[in-house]
């Protein structure tokens, strides 16, 4: 395999990426990579992870006008918890199941990529209230 690099891309400041350019065997090749010698100013956000239900990720690229949840706070599916704005509209981002709120990861004003972490959900147990119904009834 014969790598040679050709050539380096600006740097986007808003997400601290470079554009690489190089060939695989002839091929031109490019990808796009955090640049660790950029600003320090560079916020690199952690992503929903996708197997967790109580996780909410930005469906898409934009700015939080509004968070309308903090820590500890009951939430129902479909509650609204983020507001995002992107090309002057804007888009709510709801919960996906009922719980507690454990984790808030955005402010407003902060600037988003798809699939950042919003908010994390902690999934409420009813169980345990179905338990004591039963207990209470026998």
């Amino acid at each position: 395999m014969n790598v040679k690099l050709i050539g380096l891309g600006d740097l986007d400041e808003a997400t601290g990426t470079r554009e690489c350019f190089f060939e695989v065997n002839g091929f031109p090749r490019s990808v796009k990579r955090l640049d660790e010698t950029a600003s320090s100013n560079v916020v690199v956000r952690p992503k929903a992870d996708s197997s967790q239900i109580g996780a909410v990720g930005a469906p898409m690229p934009g700015v939080v006008v509004d968070v309308k949840v903090a820590v500890g706070d009951s939430v129902s599916a479909g509650d609204p918890m983020v507001v995002l704005s992107a090309m002057k509209m804007e888009t709510v981002c709801a919960a996906s199941i009922d719980g507690v709120v454990s984790g808030v990861s955005v402010a407003m004003g902060d600037a988003l990529q798809p699939g950042d972490l919003l908010v994390t959900i902690k999934e409420s147990n009813n169980n345990e209230a179905d338990d004591d119904d039963e207990a209470l009834a026998a």
